[in-house]
């Protein structure tokens, strides 16, 4: 529990924290502290129009986030937010709930729900999201997860806290990535949910 304590208060020092997810370690700031989130990209020399993920600590918690309104498929999005947790990220239409920061996007947000009790105990106790964007330079790929190791050696002494995780990634590839924005529902990322297995 120390070291959530640790990296909560990192996070309220306005620092970028390296965290655990169901893939691979990721980069984390308070979404509503625009300057901190700005040192993500200053990390990882990331274009800045590639917004940040918003991770939460329960599946129900996406409904705050989602404006419902401008969804077409309601029954799919249903279904997928019920299969959370997990290494799934969902792409969809943003409430008013989603912090105004030019890090994200003002129509659209995605929101991630992992398995990993660590960061959804950390999550709890910060009382709200936290933005987050995988550990690793942009522009540079990796044939494996990025485990602690490797995050460390990248962004070790760039950062305000190490969280470790509470139990090892069950994936072998990033998060499936589905978008829910417009008339289609599009698979832009595959990882090891079968999306088409979990809608038929």
């Amino acid at each position: 529990m120390q070291h959530i304590h640790n990296t909560l208060a990192a996070l309220k020092r306005g620092d970028v924290v390296l965290v655990p997810t169901d893939t691979n370690y990721a980069l984390a700031a308070d979404p509503w502290n625009i300057d901190a989130c700005k040192k993500i990209y200053a990390l990882k020399k990331r274009d800045s129009q590639k917004p940040l993920t918003l991770f939460i600590s329960e599946p129900e918690q996406a409904w705050d986030y989602i404006d419902v309104a401008k969804v077409r498929h309601r029954d799919i999005l249903e279904k997928l937010i019920a299969a959370m947790p997990g290494p799934l990220n969902l792409v969809v239409p943003a409430s008013k709930n989603v912090p105004e920061n030019p890090y994200l996007k003002p129509d659209s947000v995605s929101l991630v729900c992992n398995q990993q009790s660590v960061l959804r105990d950390l999550i709890r106790l910060h009382g709200r999201p936290l933005a987050m964007s995988s550990a690793n330079l942009s522009g540079v790929e990796s044939d494996v997860l990025i485990d602690i190791d490797a995050a460390k050696v990248t962004f070790g002494n760039s950062v305000g806290y190490i969280l470790p995780a509470s139990q090892r990634p069950s994936t072998t590839v990033s998060s499936t990535i589905v978008s829910l924005l417009g008339d289609k529902i599009q698979t832009l990322r595959k990882g090891d949910i079968d999306i088409a297995a979990m809608l038929s």
